[in-house]
């Protein structure tokens, strides 16, 4: 007589739900964005204290040192954003000044949290993660404004800061574009000089075509959980220029504050660290979804 070992359907969807609840029931994964001019490399004392985590992911943007579009940059994020996801596992998104900006349409579409999604998973089905939060250190974002009337967005030569400077023949946009204003006073007026001049060297070129694109999605007017942390002697996009994001109609954002310069990864790590771990948990949005039904 043989026998066949048969598993019945009710018990692999229960597995399912088991592991999903497994995957799930640890820390997200966290993907770090560096803003223009800048490497991944930023975010190295963040990655330090962070170190618990398995899923720490920094990316190199395609537009540093390169002159190519916005899209590449976009996809960078949007290729290690799936592989997470896919995996069942949820996901932060940290950026920093334009790096919010990509993070901000790499996630057009994805699966979300939202006041009528919860952690737990019906049973039969497959684990996929959600999206967290997005975090914006300093963000340099596109506005509600432009994105639903494109023909109003205005060029960067004429609302970037003083500090770029365009070379209209390479395509290329540098940082040094204001002598009373150089990246060690703009970046990281807070960290010790040597370590300033360090970061400095460590800079490259951004391609214009990429910080001047056309953004074709807002995620922060009520679709994601989102993050603006202010830095208070942030010289790039100071307070008054942060508020002016933040008090936009329609825009839904947690807002914080850090005494911190631009790069708050470098100066204030473990700060940028705590606000990591406190907005990676998914329980902390009840507020804001109590306020947006």
């Amino acid at each position: 007589m043989q026998f066949s070992l048969s598993i019945p359907v009710f018990v692999c969807a229960f597995l399912d739900v088991i592991l999903a609840a497994d995957v799930r029931s640890s820390n997200p994964a966290i993907i770090m964005v560096p803003g223009a001019f800048h490497s991944p490399q930023v975010f190295d004392k963040v990655k330090h204290q962070l170190s618990q985590d398995k899923f720490l992911d920094p990316i190199a943007l395609p537009s540093v040192g390169h002159v190519v579009g916005r899209q590449p940059d976009i996809e960078a994020v949007k290729s290690v954003l799936y592989k997470h996801l896919n995996a069942g596992r949820d996901v932060v998104l940290v950026g920093n000044s334009y790096g919010c900006t990509v993070i901000g349409e790499a996630v057009k579409g994805a699966p979300r949290y939202s006041a009528s999604s919860s952690s737990a998973l019906v049973a039969g089905s497959k684990a996929r993660g959600r999206i967290v939060s997005l975090i914006y250190l300093a963000g340099y974002i596109p506005t509600i404004q432009e994105v639903d009337h494109p023909e109003t967005k205005q060029d960067i030569h004429f609302v970037s800061p003083a500090l770029f400077k365009y070379h209209d023949n390479t395509g290329e946009v540098t940082s040094d574009g204001d002598k009373d204003l150089p990246p060690q006073k703009a970046f990281y007026n807070l960290l010790p000089t040597k370590e300033a001049d360090y970061w400095t060297s460590k800079l490259s070129f951004s391609s214009f075509d990429a910080l001047n694109a056309t953004a074709t999605y807002i995620p922060y007017a009520g679709d994601f959980n989102v993050v603006y942390v202010v830095g208070s002697q942030d010289k790039s996009v100071p307070p008054a220029w942060a508020q002016t994001f933040i008090d936009q109609p329609g825009a839904r954002f947690t807002v914080e504050h850090l005494d911190a310069d631009h790069v708050s990864m470098l100066s204030k790590p473990k700060e940028v660290t705590d606000l990591i771990v406190k907005y990676s948990k998914h329980s902390v949005f009840r507020h804001y979804y109590d306020t947006i039904g």
